[in-house]
């Protein structure tokens, strides 16, 4: 069993934030530091990096800094090895980390196992400000519950101490397993949020989508489930991106390719008409024989001949990409070439200051040597 609780701030300048970091990754408590762990921050300049961060962004007033502690039940006989791994996924996976520098260090001088994480103010990606709310740690709690559960400690039920099998466990993330692979398949079919929702209704799940969220009930019997079960795409992270902008984007994209899809099916209805002029035989063979060969109009339906437009729509776009990185890679390469002549020139004209130098010292060496000779 893990508990999460964040820490009140209570400095609000830089002399805080660099003696929060170095309370944490105090010798004595942390192995000499071999229990500390960075994200995006080099070890050893958490503080300067956290620092520049903040200048950069024109942010270095205010808070300075999140802290949160991660403490387990001594019960669970916690190793500093294994707190450490949690740890390191707890930031992986917490999406809320996700462009914030983090700094994690395991205590392990208490009789119980905590680790502490502090967090930048200012995002090193956009320059946001942290802001947490209490949905976000609730979202931080249940990831940590998740976490003890895949390593086989202890969480808390229903407000007591309690222990759920790996067999209960694989369950509910089977479930949810499913449930992320049905939103994928069903999301890249549809082209917006109505067409999606009555894509999950067929499959028995009711899916709210507003502007912030989408939240999926899944009714009893569904995915082997005993009890209806409620789950925001929010918990579904782990799977993949279930952004909501993620949703928006694909629908977007989607409803451009079928029209995309729809223009070139408006102009083989056009080719169609002219052939017809022609007393040509008006059936797909034609078509498919002299404008698209490669796509077996054959007793295919008008709606799967836009699909496969679509699609060869799409294929086109990627071979101009593919071409596009070609262009890019070959004149990255011609810039090497260019930079590699640059540098052995460079070496050239380094190399004859260098014996010139050598030339000069002898022949003063020389003079000098010689010199003091007719002295003497």
């Amino acid at each position: 069993m893990a508990i999460v609780k964040p820490i009140k701030v209570r400095v609000g300048n830089l002399a805080g934030l660099r003696a929060v970091l170095d309370y944490i990754k105090d010798d004595r408590k942390t192995q000499n530091e071999a229990l500390v762990y960075c994200k995006d921050l080099l070890k050893g300049k958490e503080y300067q990096q956290m620092v520049i961060t903040k200048r950069a962004f024109h942010k270095d007033t205010g808070r300075q800094y999140a802290h949160f502690v991660q403490s387990f039940d001594p019960r669970d006989n916690v190793t500093p090895e294994l707190a450490y791994k949690i740890g390191q996924e707890f930031i992986k996976r917490y999406e809320h980390f996700q462009g914030f520098q983090v700094v994690m260090a395991v205590h392990t001088n208490e009789q119980h196992m905590h680790i502490h994480y502090i967090v930048n103010s200012v995002s090193h990606q956009n320059g946001c400000k942290w802001q947490s709310s209490p949905e976000d740690l609730k979202r931080m709690r249940s990831l940590s519950d998740e976490l003890c559960l895949e390593h086989g400690l202890s969480v808390i039920e229903h407000g007591r101490k309690g222990h759920r099998s790996y067999g209960e466990y694989t369950q509910t993330a089977s479930w949810k397993r499913q449930l992320a692979q049905d939103i994928v398949d069903n999301l890249t079919l549809s082209y917006n949020s109505v067409d999606f929702m009555h894509r999950m209704a067929r499959l028995g799940i009711d899916a709210d989508v507003n502007e912030k969220s989408v939240l999926f009930t899944i009714p009893a019997g569904v995915y082997g489930l005993k009890e209806e079960r409620k789950c925001s795409n929010r918990k579904l992270m782990s799977y993949g991106d279930f952004s909501i902008e993620n949703f928006k984007n694909t629908w977007n994209c989607n409803t451009r390719l079928a029209n995309i899809g729809r223009s070139d099916m408006q102009l083989l209805q056009e080719v169609l008409l002219e052939l017809g002029q022609l007393n040509c035989p008006d059936t797909p063979d034609l078509y498919q024989d002299m404008y698209f060969r490669d796509i077996p109009f054959d007793g295919m339906t008008k709606q799967e001949i836009e699909i496969a437009l679509t699609r060869k729509a799409l294929d086109s776009m990627l071979d101009k990409a593919r071409q596009a990185h070609e262009k890019a890679r070959a004149e990255s390469q011609q810039a090497g070439l260019l930079l590699a002549t640059i540098a052995n020139t460079l070496a050239e004209v380094l190399r004859w200051q260098e014996e010139q130098q050598r030339g000069l010292y002898h022949s003063t060496y020389a003079a000098y040597a010689e010199e003091n000779e007719f002295e003497l």
